[in-house]
């Protein structure tokens, strides 16, 4: 039964009645409703007959007494917040907030051009809060399941996300569900049926949407696909489940990209992507396509994500927004295709690895920079400022309440206090406690 403009229904935990104002749209397993109440205009999603299980009604009961992950990664998704029901219906449904789709699309949106594409800086940061909030919901021992562009919504301009259709979450390799993921996003695994949904089968399909949110292509569609006369179920099993081929893998060349025009996109967007990203891709689509317990974890992909976004530079030719990679020694504009200066780099070794710096004029040394695992990551604890008497002269003001301690090129050690600054000279060492950097040209 679909419900009718008017209409009241009850939200159970609230003990709320709600008013059914305006049906929004409909999806495989329900309808759904702009609803008013207490509480101002909601939304539910009410399932059809067939979705409306015992078990399914569980789950949602679950979700809403047990809430999302904690923090800024859990207020990003729209979760469930009551259980919604009908007297003498046996159907259900579940309440949740509104989203402003004014302001949040899906990425088809981007791809037909109605909303502005995002620019690398805005795109690393919708990349960054997915990432995020998956880890968040995989350390509360959940899976999402369904892992899709049309479950995230993003803002184009801020790059802030929304994650949608949280009821099919679910604790990893416990919960029954109904919806083992889109097909496209599925592990290849789940789809010849060897394993069922978990958290490693989400790592899978959050590298595809990663891929396609980069590429604006899918990795596996290439020659196999494009050869393909009927595309139905069959063939994407074949395509996605049994004989999976990474469209840019560099020794198999069976499902290269077709020298057609319509794949031209694909190879240009690929060629916008740092080396250190297309390593991550090859890594995700080579090794963790046969190897589920070596897929890219989420972590590795906020620090990747983040990394790229402290390294984006302007040319100065075209203010085209560029990627350096570190592994580069030169900096082409993918746009202008004019050689990019760049700026001295800051290299810094920490407990948890190497990553690099660009020095530009008034970039921000995070905490995170220096501790990738410290609490306050977003802290400044340095800038790069001018020499007031002589702005030909740069250096990195310590902003911290401790001093620095900085090794010169000729051996001399010394202290920066704070509110001092080291001069930017290739060669210095500088100290951050549990860190160290040297400054390279």
């Amino acid at each position: 039964m679909s419900l009718q403009i008017g209409q009241q229904v009850n939200a159970e935990l609230l003990r709320q009645c709600l008013t059914v104002r305006q049906r929004l749209g409909e999806g495989t397993q329900g309808e759904v409703y702009l609803v008013d109440g207490p509480g101002g205009e909601q939304v539910i999603k009410w399932y059809k007959p067939p979705q409306a299980t015992d078990e399914q009604r569980a789950a949602i009961m679950l979700l809403v007494q047990r809430g999302p992950p904690q923090g800024d990664a859990g207020r990003r998704f729209v979760w469930p917040e009551d259980l919604v029901t009908v007297p003498g219906n046996r159907q259900f449904g579940y309440l949740m907030r509104r989203i402003d789709t004014k302001r949040f699309c899906e990425l088809g949106y981007v791809w037909a051009h109605p909303k502005v594409q995002p620019n690398f800086a805005t795109l690393c940061r919708i990349c960054h809060e997915m990432c995020r909030s998956y880890r968040a919901l995989h350390r509360t021992g959940y899976c999402y399941r369904d892992i899709s562009a049309g479950n995230l919504l993003f803002d184009p301009q801020s790059g802030e996300i929304l994650i949608c259709d949280n009821d099919n979450i679910g604790v990893n390799r416990q919960s029954k569900c109904q919806v083992w993921g889109t097909i496209e996003y599925m592990a290849p695994e789940l789809i010849r049926g060897e394993a069922a949904p978990s958290t490693e089968t989400d790592l899978h399909s959050l590298a595809v949407f990663l891929f396609l949110l980069w590429v604006w292509h899918h990795p596996m569609h290439g020659k196999m696909e494009y050869e393909i006369r009927a595309w139905d179920l069959p063939a994407k099993k074949k395509v996605y489940g049994t004989t999976p081929v990474f469209v840019f893998h560099p020794t198999d060349n069976r499902n290269e990209l077709p020298n057609d025009p319509d794949y031209a996109t694909a190879r240009k967007r690929w060629n916008y992507c740092p080396g250190v990203l297309q390593e991550y891709f090859l890594e995700a689509f080579m090794t963790g396509l046969v190897n589920p317990a070596s897929r890219v974890s989420e972590s590795r992909w906020e620090s990747l994500f983040l990394q790229l976004a402290d390294n984006i530079i302007p040319c100065p030719a075209c203010q085209a927004h560029n990627l350096w990679d570190p592994a580069s020694p030169a900096l082409t504009c993918w746009h202008c295709r004019r050689p990019v200066a760049l700026p001295p780099k800051l290299m810094v070794v920490h407990p948890g690895g190497k990553n690099y710096l660009l020095l530009r004029d008034a970039a921000k040394i995070l905490r995170r920079h220096v501790d990738p695992y410290a609490p306050d990551g977003e802290t400044v604890i340095g800038e790069v400022v001018r020499n007031p008497n002589n702005p030909q002269v740069w250096g990195i003001r310590n902003l911290t309440a401790s001093p620095w301690s900085a090794v010169m090129p000729d051996g001399t050690a010394k202290d920066i206090p704070p509110q001092r600054a080291v001069p930017i000279n290739p060669g210095i060492k500088i100290g951050f406690g549990k860190s160290s950097a040297e400054i390279s040209p």
